[in-house]
């Protein structure tokens, strides 16, 4: 029979996480890149193989274990729009019971733990991307489960426990390729805390798990699809530069300043709080932070909504929070900055759901990607086994089925590597027009396939905006030349610009 105190922990964690998911009820949305994955899942069960269109054997996702998961949902009879969210928030409970428990074992103070859940339940990252479609929480999950099995470990040198660590690195490798490199870290962390040889021959038995899983995973990805990288990597990555780094920078800096400085706050909290001593056990989680922002700064940072990627560790910094609520708690002349610190930065999360650039993205995404669901659908209604070629296309491609040229490359290997790509909105900066005009595709969209209550003219698409693919697919009037603008007409009333293939 349960303990009075485990039935109390039960009661706290199912409480906190009642809260985010009533929050994720009030962002609730599926973007459009989460239909990307949702497209490879739906091929991968009805047998067409992991691809985005059948045939065309390119990696279009980077969360492998995340599609296979979709792909065994659609198998049994589960689509992804609804399966995901459901795996989404059953790992953000794994998240919320970590954290807690894991505080509350150190410390047996379930206030504290209590305030590094409220933060996470408050956040609208956390709740946006509990039901955002996405690996996120998966990959968070393994991250921190990771870092909560490395603490456990750092006074046993039992070689299970370390093949067990470098088991879930490995996992968590499998949900995103940059998940080896967390394990680093890890190690790093173990070998700090206790430098013998036992324990050095310990964590290579850790990093050997973890390299052998990740390099099984590569040497698959290159017999299968021929590159031993996802192909959005390539879409998306840009030779080391300062204009990269300040990208990510600035990226990041939205990130700081839509929580109000929260994020930088956890972390002089924690410094506060245990005086940076060697003994503090917030280290680890920190370096896990370290680790993500220079890959972050490397990569020139994203913008999905809600700041997608930070969600990987905010978990960490729950943890840091813990620890500072902790340590301030210790001393009852210092109490009050615990709860102080605590309300305030749950106050500075929660605040971002009501306000800001990201709460008006939400509604503006919902439209879109529901139009682009309609879009799909007349498309295949009105013109079945007609070729696309779209810029963000995972809705349309889902619900079309039809056969998409992606446009800015993130599913098509030759757009990916194409020449000219330069720094500019991430993920929207791969392009190659006469590849894409060379396909002959029947239906092209610039821009974003949209809905209109009235007819769009054309000299809407001759003013000379919109993303570097476009730009490159109207330079020299040959899509002009060979196609006409085309007002799909929707079953609700509404238009659907699209240019119609009319000459060779």
């Amino acid at each position: 029979m349960p303990s009075p105190r485990s039935t109390r922990s039960i009661a706290i964690v199912l409480a906190v996480f009642g809260i985010a998911v009533l929050h994720a009820m009030h962002l609730r949305h599926l973007p459009d890149d989460a239909y990307i994955s949702f497209r490879v899942a739906q091929n991968f069960a009805s047998g067409e193989g992991l691809v985005f269109n059948p045939g065309e054997y390119v990696m279009a996702y980077s969360n492998f274990l995340w599609v296979i998961l979709l792909g065994a949902g659609n198998w049994i009879g589960i689509d992804s729009p609804t399966l995901a969210p459901v795996l989404g928030g059953l790992f953000c409970l794994g998240i919320l019971a970590l954290v807690f428990t894991s505080l509350q074992k150190r410390h047996g103070d379930p206030a504290a733990a209590t305030a590094a859940l409220a933060v996470l339940a408050f956040s609208p990252t956390f709740a946006f991307w509990l039901q955002g479609g996405l690996e996120g929480p998966m990959f968070a999950f393994f991250l921190l489960l990771g870092v909560v099995l490395t603490w456990e470990a750092e006074a046993s040198d039992e070689p299970r426990r370390y093949a067990v660590i470098g088991l879930v690195f490995g996992l968590a490798a499998l949900s995103r390729p940059e998940g080896v490199f967390y394990a680093v870290p890890a190690a790093a962390y173990l070998l700090w805390r206790r430098r013998t040889k036992r324990r050095a021959t310990r964590v290579a038995l850790f990093l050997g798990v973890t390299v052998a899983m990740f390099t099984a995973f590569t040497l698959w990805m290159l017999v299968y699809y021929g590159d031993p990288l996802p192909n959005p990597y390539y879409a998306k990555a840009h030779p080391l530069s300062l204009e990269v780094l300040a990208r990510g920078w600035r990226i990041s800096a939205l990130f700081v300043a839509g929580y109000l400085g929260a994020p930088v706050l956890v972390i002089v909290a924690w410094a506060l709080a245990t005086r940076l001593l060697p003994s503090a056990r917030g280290w680890l989680p920190l370096s896990v932070i370290a680790a993500f922002v220079v890959f972050y700064l490397r990569v020139g940072g994203d913008l999905q909504i809600y700041y997608r990627m930070w969600f990987w560790v905010l978990p960490m910094l729950a943890l840091l929070l813990g620890e500072a609520v902790v340590v301030f708690s210790s001393e009852p002349r210092r109490r009050v900055i615990a709860i102080a610190v605590a309300l305030l930065v749950v106050g500075l999360h929660s605040q971002h759901t009501l306000r800001g650039r990201e709460h008006g993205r939400v509604p503006e995404d919902e439209r879109f990607v529901r139009g682009a669901l309609l879009i799909g659908d007349t498309l295949a209604r009105l013109h079945p086994g007609a070729r696309v070629a779209a810029n963000n296309v995972g809705a349309l491609a889902y619900a079309s089925r039809l056969h998409v040229v992606d446009m800015l490359g993130l599913t098509d290997r030759h757009i990916a590597k194409a020449p000219g790509k330069r720094v500019g909105i991430p993920a929207h900066e791969s392009h190659d027009g006469a590849y894409v005009l060379a396909a002959r595709p029947d239906f092209i969209f610039l821009g974003m396939p949209l809905a209109f209550s009235q007819r769009l003219p054309l000299g809407y698409y001759l003013s000379g905006g919109g993303y570097p693919s476009d730009l490159d697919l109207a330079h020299g009037g040959a899509l002009f030349r060979a196609y006409e603008l085309y007002q799909l007409p929707l079953p609700d009333g509404r238009f659907a610009p699209v240019f119609r293939r009319v000459r060779d």
